[in-house]
Formats: C-alpha cells, structure tokens, sequence
C-alpha cells in the first residue's frame, strides 16, 4: 500500500454530499484532532491528511506513538491488505476532551488495497480483536431526519469533559456523489 490522502469531509447542505441521506446511513462523533493514517508496506507506515510522515518528520508524536504499539502492529502483520484512517487526538480547537482521551488514535475509517470501504460492523469487530480504538457509531438509520441528526449533534457527548463536541459525521458506504466520488458528510 502506498499513501493516500483521505477525502474532504463536505458540509451537509453542499452539492458534494447532495442525496447522501437517501439510504442506509450511520452517524459518528467527529472528533477534533488531526486526521491521521496507518498502513504496512514493508513496516509500519504513517501519515497526515497531506503527507507520509518520518520519525523525524512526525505528526504530533503520532508515528513515533504508533511505532510503539504492539496491538497495532500485530494487527499488520495479520492484515498487511488494510490501512487504518483514524483521528489522533491532539489538541486543536477543542480543549474539553476527557484527559485520558488525548494522545490516541481512534479509527474512523478501514480501507481495503483496491480503495473500497470495509463497513463499519466489520471493521468494528475486526479492531476490538486488536484492541485497537474506533469511533462508535451514534445512529444507524434509513433516511434519517435533519431533525434526528440536528439531535444526535447537541447531544454528542463522545470523550468530551463538559459541554458537547466538535459535531457529526454522516456516511452513506452505498453513496457517490452527482460528481462520482465516495464522500461523507458533516454537520458541525
């Protein structure tokens, strides 16, 4: 596997994400931190949404953090065919995440070698056995409301001290966009 920058997350509203709620959709916490990625290719590999990253040249710590996990490279050398897109939770904009919750990585997204989507459940599953941290699905509904997702966001409590997160994110795997791209979207 190689790096490969993750796609932009579109507001809810935009073209790009227009029709994504029509369908089977699961909404997640968004978390504030620094979008972050893994993959083995020969050892274990890092990156940012913008770039491979080096132990000199790290995000945050992430790489050199990553380096030292056992659970996440038993995971690789297992399944070297999947790469982890997940949120390292540094701080950002936010500062009202549980203490404990700062300096890991949670996982938002499994991709295969050919670039489809592992779903949720099975990714879910297939992480806990490695111990490896996802972000929980909130709602997993068939066209959901604007007034169910407007709630799940004043109610999004996910490793937050006090007061509520950043926002939501909404996916629709059986999704492409009018433009042919595989999107998500948000309501911050």
């Amino acid at each position: 596997m190689n790096y490969n920058k993750y796609q932009h997350i579109e507001r809810l509203g935009s073209a790009e994400v227009e029709g994504i709620l029509e369908g089977l959709c699961y909404v997640f916490p968004k978390l504030d931190g620094t979008n972050s990625q893994l993959w083995w290719d020969n050892g274990l590999k890092a990156g940012s949404r913008n770039r491979e990253l080096a132990v000199e040249s790290d995000n945050a710590g992430f790489y050199n953090w990553a380096l030292t996990q056992s659970n996440i490279l038993s995971f690789f050398e297992n399944r070297p065919d999947l790469k982890l897109y997940g949120e390292w939770l540094v701080p950002h904009t936010l500062k009202n995440y549980n203490s404990n919750a700062w300096r890991n990585f949670y996982v938002f997204d499994v991709i295969r070698e050919d670039g489809s989507y592992l779903p949720y459940e099975e990714y879910n599953a297939l992480l806990s056995i490695y111990g490896i941290s996802t972000i929980p699905v909130l709602l997993v509904k068939a066209n959901p409301s604007l007034s169910e997702l407007n709630e799940l966001l004043s109610n999004n409590t996910y490793l937050i001290s006090e007061g509520i997160g950043e926002g939501i994110v909404i996916k629709n795997y059986n999704y492409v966009n009018k433009y042919g791209r595989k999107t998500w979207a948000k309501i911050v």
